[in-house]
């Protein structure tokens, strides 16, 4: 009797194994979560491990295998291996691709998301990598940069994080930003955007969501070495691509190094717009060529993956990015009072910034967490900018360091069928301005600095929650809140400013709530509001400076924190053919920083960089709103081929009625993707409405004398993407962007957009 029993207990086990399969890419190998299995009105999905238990179907049932990034597979149930390969589409859809504590929410909160590995074309830069999403818009003053815009959030109000650590800092300024830039496009694994309520837990900066990019990680797969090299056309640029994946049975390494040089950028030819002369500058144009363009930058990366235990995992991170000098290819275009050039000589310093930071992961389930993270991180940021006037003899230089420290524990639990997760950390950052006035021979002068020289300080402690309660098979509600105390001290050790100390301190609180509804296996509808906040910070408060040599804004320690209100509608609809997404959205911004002229000591003028200059402040005297709404879709009638669509639009205004800026027009990307055994092809076009003079923000931040007189032109382009995997060792792209050759600029960008290009790229495998 004891053998017969033991008998069935295997027949059993065996039996109920059986029931449980796991799904996996392709490619990578690794688990997928919320793969779709669906037969009639039956349907499970795979957890985060990629397992799913099938015994719900039947014999003869035939099962797809769904998910909105992966091909659609079919299988009758007594068919069924113990695991599933899917292979991923051409076009990476909006959904969930990464897991981590600080959004256990929904499989389907991500605003948008792309893959990056395995591309045969690479972007040669950030900025190009962020334009493939038309949800995002970036803004360029000079080659070598980018300054990203999602739903009239950019620079400071938009948070950009790498791995998990953010990167903006006590000096990110309210225009246009090129801080992107150090994040180089080869090393980027995925890049996904948040917006609702998951972007509370990213905090100082998230006013309308956050920027996640996630770079490669070898995580204990195969060993590879992979060499890649590119070539453009438009600006002879050149990129070399180096990373490596080692592996042993605790440890797992990520090596990567990447050099480009790049050329002057040549505009396009095809005037569409009629504005015959627009972009070629006077002082900076060569036909088609625009001069001061080039430049060269170099970056590292270095990860170490130690498998302690099976509940413990400690990741080192090592990331440094350096360039050349990158001049401000707009200013050196300025003219003076005569009409002859008014810089000899205008660019930044090299971007130099530095970041390490070292995760411990726990998996250990005790009674206040079923696991943890512990994430700690330095950042050295250097930059500086240098500028002389034509006739002058002394050369402008100021310099910045920041110095930050990072410290954050985010939990995750589950009680019951909810979901918690929370954590709390701070940051501490150190800000050194120095500033000089050099001639020919290296002899220096005094120059006032851009921020206070007596250096700065800047402290951020914070606690955040999260909770996902399930009100119903369909329903589900989403909580969660978080707290912010803000302190900063800057010190002045020269007369300049009446005072010798800026203090200022802010105290602030935001929630967010969600509803989320589930029909069946195709429809999700969801409904949030969310809030985001900024601190002010030391370009805010104690910065000295002038954009247009009329104006000098000096600093104010009383500014409070700025503040959005976020309303947001989003819909989702999935078959086996299509994919579709729509989202409305409401921002009201309150509390907002702006300039406004002032008087310091009784007086409305100084002396500033050797001339009498008004004075003017920021201050907290702003209201706006921005409404918009965005579409994506996804129609695939033949595994092979599909066709992707997005089209974005806002409108934003203060309560004044005044346009409000960083509101990019309407923008849209329509694209044709096809697979046929080792050949991939894509064509597809962008396409950006008119921005009207009307429309234009009147303050300057969006350099509307880089526009015509009527504001900047509609323009679209047609490109072609073709790429061979000739191998397993080797493949081989191919593209042409701007194939028409067109004329055109980026909404509020100093720089004219090249024209056509040719792109070369070869990416050997080992």
């Amino acid at each position: 009797m004891k053998k017969i029993f033991v008998f069935l207990f295997i027949i059993k086990t065996f039996f109920c194994f059986g029931q449980e399969i796991k799904v996996l890419d392709s490619l990578l190998k690794t688990p997928i979560e919320n793969v779709n299995l669906i037969c009639k009105e039956v349907g499970v999905s795979t957890n985060e491990k990629g397992l799913v238990n099938i015994s719900v179907f039947k014999e003869n049932d035939s099962i797809q295998f769904t998910h909105l990034s992966y091909y659609t597979k079919s299988i009758i149930f007594s068919d069924v291996p113990q695991i599933i390969y899917l292979s991923a589409k051409v076009k990476v859809l909006p959904t969930i691709i990464f897991k981590e504590y600080k959004n256990p929410l929904l499989g389907w909160d991500i605003v948008c998301g792309t893959k990056t590995a395995n591309k045969k074309i690479v972007s040669k830069s950030t900025a190009e990598l962020l334009e493939d999403n038309t949800s995002i818009t970036v803004q360029e003053s000079q080659s070598g940069g980018g300054s990203p815009n999602f739903r009239g959030m950019e620079a400071n109000r938009l948070l950009l994080v790498v791995d998990g650590i953010p990167l903006n800092n006590a000096i990110y300024r309210s225009g246009h930003l090129q801080s992107a830039s150090t994040i180089n496009p080869f090393f980027v694994e995925k890049v996904s955007l948040l917006s609702g309520p998951v972007s509370v837990a990213y905090g100082n900066g998230a006013m309308g969501g956050a920027l996640l990019f996630h770079t490669k990680s070898n995580l204990f797969k195969e060993n590879s070495l992979q060499i890649h090299q590119q070539y453009e056309s438009a600006t002879n640029a050149v990129m070399f691509n180096f990373l490596s994946n080692y592996r042993t049975r605790k440890i797992a390494f990520t090596s990567g190094f990447s050099i480009k040089s790049v050329g002057n950028l040549k505009m396009g030819e095809n005037r569409l717009h009629g504005y015959e002369n627009w972009g070629k500058d006077t002082f900076s144009s060569k036909g088609k060529e625009q001069l001061f363009t080039s430049y060269q930058q170099a970056d590292f990366m270095h990860k170490t993956h130690y498998a302690i235990n099976e509940l413990n995992s400690l990741t080192l991170n090592t990331q440094y990015s350096i360039s050349s000098d990158i001049s401000r290819f707009d200013k050196i275009n300025d003219e003076n009072m005569n009409g002859n050039q008014k810089y000899a000589k205008w660019y930044y310093g090299p971007q130099n910034r530095l970041l390490q930071s070292i995760l411990w992961s726990n998996k250990t389930a005790t009674i206040i967490y079923d696991g943890f993270k512990s994430t700690m991180a330095f950042q050295d940021v250097k930059e500086s900018r240098h500028h002389k006037k034509t006739g002058e003899n002394l050369l402008s230089n100021r310099y910045e360091n920041v110095k930050i420290y990072d410290f954050v524990l985010d939990f995750n639990k589950e009680i019951l069928a909810a979901n918690i997760a929370y954590g709390t950390g701070g940051r501490h950052q150190n800000i050194n301005s120095t500033a000089n006035l050099s001639d020919h021979k290296n002899a220096t002068f005094y120059n006032p600095t851009r921020y206070p020289d007596g250096g700065s300080v800047v402290n951020d402690y914070f606690a955040y929650t999260q909770l996902r309660i399930p009100l119903s098979k369909k329903l589900d509600m989403l909580l969660g809140g978080r707290f912010n105390q803000n302190n900063l001290t800057a010190n002045f050790s020269t007369p300049t400013f009446s005072f010798s100390k800026v203090k200022n301190s802010n105290t602030s609180f935001i929630k967010s709530f969600l509803l989320a509804y589930k029909q069946g296996r195709n429809i999700r509808v969801s409904a949030s509001y969310y809030g985001g906040f900024r601190n002010p910070n030391i370009d805010d408060i104690g910065k000295v400076f002038s954009k247009n040599d009329k104006d000098v804004i000096v600093p104010n320690d009383k500014l409070e924190a700025e503040y959005a209100d976020n309303l947001e509608f989003v819909i989702n609809y999935q078959s086996r053919k299509w994919q579709l997404q729509l989202q409305l959205y409401n921002s009201k911004i309150s509390n907002a920083i702006s300039r406004e002229y002032s008087r310091l000591n009784g007086v409305d003028s100084m002396l500033y960089d050797g001339q009498w200059m008004r004075i003017q402040m920021n201050k907290n005297i702003e209201s706006a709103r921005i409404n918009g709404i965005s579409f994506f879709g996804i129609y695939s009638p033949i595994k092979q081929f599909n066709i992707s669509a997005n089209c974005n639009y806002l409108k934003g205004e203060t309560y004044a009625n005044k346009p409000l800026a960083h509101i990019p027009p309407l923008n849209a990307k329509l694209a044709f993707s096809y697979v046929f055994k080792q050949h991939e092809f894509e064509f597809y076009t962008k396409y950006n409405a008119w921005k009207y003079t009307k429309d234009y923000d009147m303050e300057g931040v969006d350099n509307l004398e880089e526009a015509t007189i009527d504001g900047t032109p509609m323009w679209y382009t047609l490109n072609l993407h073709y790429s061979n995997k000739i191998d397993n060792m080797l493949s081989f792209g191919f593209g042409i962007q701007n194939i028409m050759d067109t004329h055109y600029k980026t909404f509020a960008s100093g720089i004219s957009a090249s024209g056509r290009n040719l792109i070369l790229s070869l990416q050997s495998n080992f």
